[in-house]
């Protein structure tokens, strides 16, 4: 399993001549003889157990092998008897099968604020995410933080007309990985011919371009547009289209015919996400969720922040109970590392 340097909570894997067995490592502030791991399984399901956390160097810490089948996912907080590490009362979260990936987050530079890199820290410990794909509408703020260490990869921000040809090159040569737009924000249409350069430059590199999806400038139709003109590259609607469910039927549709086109469920509930699947196929979904805009509890927020209904990590574990498990793969993580070209490197 891929882990960034500094997870507080993630697996390891031991054993010798062959035999390898799945542990619990911790890498957080609290230690001693009484180091315990509190956890259940799947959304904290009863039972709720505890197994002892062993000290094996200074600042790591394992738990003797658990029994894991057949769950998804564990749940979890430390306690040394007399304190509690539970994530900033958000919890920690690992996913047993396989390596979560988030398409769609931001972050505003190294501060401590809600769109901080601690804060989205804090978020992505609390659903299991290990590494995701974010932007920011000032580039300039991502070069104060070293993303050899944060399992982020950025995303290239462009205005059409304002962002030059030159800074596009040089950010995707220096481990940008693709190309953001957002048309509401940014008041031009998804279509703007102006936006053919930059997208000449993503079909020169080899890279996706990732386009907020929503009603008025950024409405699916005009992606299509932008996607047919440039098939080899691959565009995706985050947020598949944050507004009316016939929105949604018609993006959809559109990535149902145009094999360039992708879908991302940033606040999609789980049963949409599902009818995703169903109607794109499990190769053309990828999973998003606008962290960490909803703060360090963005992934686990109530009231719930999906629709008013659901948290995302309320819909994670039925979402993947029903899909099978290459989908699920493929979907969490599997389709937006061969989009980003990210197998096999830690850092593009």
């Amino acid at each position: 399993m891929i882990q960034t340097q500094k997870q507080t909570i993630s697996w390891v894997r031991t054993g010798m001549n062959g035999g390898t067995q799945l542990r619990v490592a911790y890498r957080g502030p609290l230690s001693g003889p009484n180091l315990r791991l509190h956890y259940g399984f799947d959304g904290w399901q009863e039972p709720i157990q505890e197994t002892k956390l062993e000290q094996i160097e200074s600042g790591l810490a394992l738990t003797e092998p658990l029994e894991l089948a057949p769950h998804i996912s564990l749940d979890c907080v430390v306690t040394d008897g007399s304190q509690w590490d539970n994530n900033q009362d958000a919890d920690y979260r690992l996913w047993i099968q396989f390596d979560s990936l988030d398409s769609h987050l931001h972050v505003s530079g190294r501060g401590s604020g809600e769109l901080g890199i601690t804060s989205l820290r804090v978020a992505m410990a609390s659903a299991g995410i290990s590494h995701g794909i974010v932007s920011w509408f000032e580039n300039r703020a991502l070069d104060r933080i070293d993303w050899s260490t944060t399992g982020l990869f950025p995303l290239v921000w462009v205005r059409p007309g304002e962002t030059s040809l030159k800074e596009v090159r040089t950010r995707l040569a220096a481990g940008f990985i693709g190309i953001k737009l957002h048309p509401t924000v940014d008041d031009y249409r998804a279509d703007d011919p102006d936006l053919d350069q930059y997208l000449e430059i993503a079909a020169e590199v080899g890279c996706p371009v990732a386009c907020h999806s929503a009603p008025g400038e950024a409405d699916p139709d005009h992606i299509r547009r932008l996607a047919e003109r440039f098939p080899t590259v691959p565009v995706i609607l985050y947020h598949t289209y944050l507004g009316p469910q016939e929105g949604r039927r018609r993006a959809s549709q559109h990535v149902h015919e145009q094999p360039n086109l992708y879908l991302e469920t940033s606040w999609c509930r789980w049963r949409e996400v599902l009818r995703l699947v169903e109607e794109a196929g499990s190769e053309r979904v990828l999973f998003g969720s606008d962290a960490s805009v909803d703060g360090p509890h963005h992934y686990c927020r109530h009231p719930p922040n999906i629709e008013g209904h659901e948290t995302y990590n309320e819909g994670l574990v039925p979402l993947i109970r029903s899909l099978s498990p290459q989908a699920a793969r493929l979907v969490l993580g599997d389709n937006a590392r061969r989009l980003f070209g990210l197998n096999g490197n830690s850092h593009r």
